[in-house]
């Protein structure tokens, strides 16, 4: 588990970020690492907490996950479909690790983008999205159509919280807890989309299955930019379906093939199978 006390420290120990420079505070690499913590110490703090108010306790062994979500595409975009990724992690630490090393070896410092993907980069994507698919992971996503399923009449960051509780309640299993981490999106003075999720989803599964949600800056964590890859994969291939030989070959398309066939699928439509769980939405 993170120790508080070396929260701040870089170098050898721990990836440096772009933003991390000598006039800086290293914000980000704080944030990381106090993801690692807010994971590790959750169960046993709402477990003691709870218990000490009599009104609910945690039993022994039972399984907590980490549940991260980000999106790809916008409300009326052109390309006709909003994404909302996600990837579930049952030993971050481990996989903290894994993602800590690759990137050393490729010796990648700088966001985990979609929308970044360079020719002299891809091979590090490739290595990544291999490595994800290798790990004791679930992801996948919900699919909606950026144009029909907003609603004019409510907020944008609403609607977006709406489709990720809708997302987390498909991929909670039978006697689970999770924490949720969303990326930040803008809202009201006093909103929150993490909270609004928490409450969303352990009201409509009548438990308190989500012990706790984030709303937490995605430059800061790289499980979040993993599902920045998940969605953004799925978007782009739902795009541009059947591309052409010279989109194929584009850095982008390259990966987003890479992480399908890492996962074993022929495509990225709907598909409930293993570890990946992809669901085209229909707006009721």
């Amino acid at each position: 588990m993170a120790q508080l006390g070396s929260a701040l420290r870089s170098g050898r120990r721990g990836r440096r970020f772009k933003s991390c420079y000598p006039d800086q505070s290293c914000l980000l690499e704080f944030l990381r690492e106090a993801l690692l913590f807010l994971h590790v110490g959750t169960v046993s703090r709402v477990a003691f907490v709870q218990k000490k108010k009599k009104t609910f306790s945690l039993p022994g062994r039972v399984p907590v996950s980490s549940i991260f979500l980000d999106e790809s595409g916008s409300r009326n975009s052109s390309g006709g479909f909003f994404v909302v990724g996600f990837v579930k992690v049952r030993d971050l630490q481990l996989l903290d690790r894994e993602i800590r090393h690759l990137r050393q070896a490729h010796k990648f410092h700088q966001e985990i983008h979609f929308a970044d993907i360079k020719n002299n980069k891809v091979n590090f994507y490739f290595d990544l999205v291999e490595l994800l698919a290798a790990a004791d992971v679930r992801v996948g996503g919900s699919v909606y159509d950026s144009t029909g399923s907003f609603h004019p009449d409510k907020d944008t960051w609403e609607q977006q919280a709406t489709m990720a509780s809708r997302l987390i309640r498909g991929n909670i299993n039978r006697g689970e807890l999770v924490n949720v981490f969303v990326d930040l999106v803008q809202t009201p003075r006093g909103e929150s989309v993490a909270q609004t999720v928490k409450s969303d989803v352990n009201r409509a599964l009548g438990s308190r299955c989500v012990l706790e949600a984030y709303d937490f800056n995605s430059e800061a964590s790289d499980f979040l930019q993993l599902a920045d890859i998940v969605a953004s994969s799925i978007a782009y291939e739902r795009r541009h379906g059947r591309m052409d030989p010279a989109r194929r070959n584009t850095p982008k398309a390259r990966v987003a093939a890479r992480l399908r066939r890492a996962l074993e699928l022929d495509s990225f439509d709907d598909i409930q199978q293993g570890k990946v769980n992809i669901v085209t939405m229909r707006e009721k």
